[in-house]
């Protein structure tokens, strides 16, 4: 939000009083327990039954399977029930599986067991009638069993439900380890996977993926401003992008990595610019063109594949609402309404999905507009207490991941936590649980955790 980022620039000269040098926090890759609240939000809809039945007594399948049921279970068309058997059933047990409601049967089958791998067979039937839709042998390494059970629901959500999932994509956010201190993590999609990758000791925050290459940018604290960095996630590099006064950050790539839009400040106020490969190739310098001209402040770029802007500003009206900017026209149209608070668009190529927050009710609830349709017209999506901030729509456009704000009277403290939307069902689920503030969720189709 605008606040936030202005905040972000007021403090940059008093949270530090000489440079402090990079500290690594531990790295160890150790899964972490989610709580995967789930809040159903007034909205009816039907599920699949199915039994998914682990035959067998090995640990690891077990683990492997409990993933899946969650994976499986994410889009909120399937309701499945979790067993462990000893035997196979016969096809007379699976027709009275079938009686009982059970559409679809799932088996994970302990097969050859040993100290360094397990193989498992999974097979997907009709309980009535024994029809075989899918059948496949896995071998199963001990270490990693989460990304395994990612792996293999991956593959079975389409033969469940024509559709793909977000199994193998990857989820960036921020980690508060102190006030002055701030990580950031990238994370498997369900966030019960965490690693950190940008350790430095100071403030690091917005994330945002890069579109081609293996890694993302973030925007840095130092004495002076917030730079813009970036790190690679093969070889673990970081590097300055820019480090101009005020605030250098959010940059929005396109799909082939030569443009991107980010906001700079050292004018003043925010203004977003442009980073062309194709500018600067012919200018033999670098060069960043100015998109946005007017005294606001203008933030949370969004850079549409045939040039135009999505952007947040306060220019016109005193309080941030979201607009787009033609690439042909260079006009500039507010799409809220231009009363009330609205922050952080999040934008979507394929469907056109615009979502974005907007102050009502005493909290920041997600809001979305479809710019395909002739006359976009806003709907809420959440309703529930807490502030949502921050979205980022998944690759496949049915999910959008936000920090999740709530306040416990009780304690006095409030908590924040990365939490997940998904549109159609109108289910949220807060995925991560440890003490540490969490913020500024970014998300990538790419399986970038491994």
């Amino acid at each position: 939000m605008i606040t936030t980022y202005l905040a972000l620039l007021a403090t940059l000269n008093t949270c530090f009083a000489k440079e402090q040098k990079p500290v690594a926090i531990n790295t160890i890759q150790t899964p972490v327990t989610a709580a995967f609240e789930i809040n159903t939000q007034a909205k009816q809809f039907g599920k699949v039954k199915t039994i998914m039945l682990h035959v067998g007594t090995n640990q690891v399948v077990e683990d492997i399977a409990k993933t899946m049921h969650f994976d499986l279970e994410f889009s909120d068309q399937l309701a499945i029930d979790l067993k462990r058997t000893a035997k196979m059933p016969t096809t007379k047990q699976a027709a009275a599986l079938a009686k009982q409601g059970y559409a679809l049967m799932l088996v994970i089958e302990d097969k050859k067991l040993d100290k360094k791998n397990v193989t498992t067979t999974i097979t997907l039937k009709d309980p009535a009638n024994d029809q075989l839709f899918f059948s496949k042998e896995y071998t199963c390494l001990p270490k990693n069993v989460v990304m395994q059970g990612h792996t293999i629901a991956n593959e079975l959500m389409p033969v469940l439900t024509n559709e793909s999932g977000p199994m193998l994509s990857t989820l960036a956010y921020c980690k508060q380890i102190a006030n002055d201190y701030k990580v950031v993590c990238i994370a498997d999609y369900a966030c019960r996977l965490e690693r950190p990758v940008v350790t430095a000791r100071t403030i690091n925050v917005a994330p945002s993926w890069h579109s081609k290459a293996p890694g993302l940018c973030y925007s840095q604290f130092t004495r002076v401003n917030s730079r813009l960095m970036y790190t690679d996630l093969v070889t673990k590099a970081h590097k300055v992008v820019c480090s101009y006064d005020g605030l250098n950050m959010q940059p929005s790539f396109s799909n082939d990595g030569a443009k991107a839009a980010l906001c700079l400040s050292s004018k003043g106020n925010s203004e977003i610019y442009l980073y062309d490969q194709h500018l600067c190739k012919a200018a033999g310098k670098r060069v960043f063109k100015q998109l946005t001209h007017n005294n606001g402040n203008n933030v949370s770029p969004c850079l549409m594949e045939n040039g135009n802007l999505i952007f947040c500003s306060d220019f016109q009206t005193g309080s941030p609402q979201i607009y787009l900017r033609d690439a042909q026209t260079l006009t500039v149209k507010r799409l809220t309404s231009g009363t009330g608070y609205c922050a952080s668009p999040t934008y979507h190529e394929a469907s056109g999905l615009l979502v974005y927050t907007r102050y009502i009710k005493g909290a920041f609830q997600l809001f979305a507009l479809n710019l395909q349709e002739a006359n976009p017209v806003e709907r809420q999506l959440t309703k529930s207490p807490g502030d949502k901030l921050e979205p980022t729509i998944s690759a496949c456009g049915k999910y959008v991941a936000f920090t999740y704000q709530t306040y416990d009277n009780k304690v006095k403290k409030r908590t924040s936590q990365i939490a997940v939307f998904n549109t159609r069902s109108n289910v949220m689920r807060v995925l991560t649980s440890s003490p540490e503030q969490k913020s500024y969720p970014a998300w990538t189709g790419r399986n970038l955790y491994c």
